[in-house]
């Protein structure tokens, strides 16, 4: 399954961070697109749960950093 992400939205580091947080450092793939950023994940049965679980990663850590 391939996400794309916004540069506006996330720099690269972080999607690095959110995926090694997420245990899946390695297994999920960063490829340029443009100014943006694909991300591909491994087709699975629980590949929509790695997605969904990556992407509330995203929104947690940017809630965490923006609430103060």
């Amino acid at each position: 399954m391939q996400v794309l992400i916004s540069s506006h939205d996330y720099d690269y580091h972080t999607l690095i961070k959110v995926a090694e947080m997420a245990g899946l450092a390695g297994i999920v793939g960063f490829h340029a697109a443009g100014e943006d950023y694909l991300l591909t994940f491994p087709d699975g049965e629980n590949t929509e749960a790695l997605v969904a679980d990556y992407k509330a990663r995203l929104r947690d850590l940017e809630n965490n950093i923006w609430v103060h």
